[in-house]
């Protein structure tokens, strides 16, 4: 039987995940897709705005702010099963939109970069604790042709943490908290995800 990615990544420790979220991430074959949808809220300090205007023009993040965002979240995989495509569609309720979309993209057990456009990305560990499956940050990258530059998450907004808690068999919660060594937590979303039967 195939392996999705993040089955992949996590090895054994896949086995302790809730079923709900197994589900969200099993997508074994190209062309597969799977959507989750849901409500949310996007916080950050206003004066770090310039700073998130910088890095959605990289790409990265969403510079919308508000609560009870209506959001679809689309994964699917093509012909390289080490590679898992997003596509986030944000909708705030004064009908400011945005999307996001990035590719994750296996680097070795318990590892994996996260890409979005222009080359810019971000490591991230993956462990499962207490039944949640968590994503830590370990420095972000830029890729400029052959060459891979590294840049640490405190010259950026910090270092993030993602923790998606299964609620249900068909719900989860996502908490995303960036937190920078001086300025504090800087960035934050999170919100209540339907996840469809298989």
């Amino acid at each position: 039987m195939n392996t999705s990615l993040i089955q992949r990544v996590l090895g054994e420790d896949w086995a302790a995940l809730p079923a709900v979220i197994q589900r969200h991430y099993q997508i074994t074959a190209p062309q597969q897709a799977i959507v989750v949808t849901g409500n949310m809220a996007i916080d950050y300090p206003r004066r770090l705005t310039p700073v998130l205007k910088l890095l959605r023009l990289l790409g990265a993040l969403v510079d919308l702010k508000g609560e009870q965002m209506a959001v679809q979240v689309k994964k699917w995989q093509q012909t390289d099963p080490s590679v898992l495509y997003w596509q986030r569609h944000i909708q705030a309720p004064g009908g400011k939109r945005c999307q996001f979309a990035s590719r994750m993209v296996w680097q070795q057990d318990h590892e994996l970069i996260e890409l979005v456009g222009m080359g810019f990305g971000i490591r991230l560990k993956l462990s499962v604790e207490q039944g949640k499956l968590i994503y830590r940050s370990c420095g972000h990258l830029l890729k400029l042709g052959p060459l891979t530059l590294p840049i640490p998450d405190s010259l950026l907004l910090g270092s993030a943490i993602i923790s998606e808690q299964a609620l249900s068999e068909d719900s989860f919660l996502l908490d995303f908290q960036i937190v920078h060594p001086l300025w504090g937590k800087t960035y934050y979303y999170g919100g209540i995800f339907k996840v469809p039967k298989i």
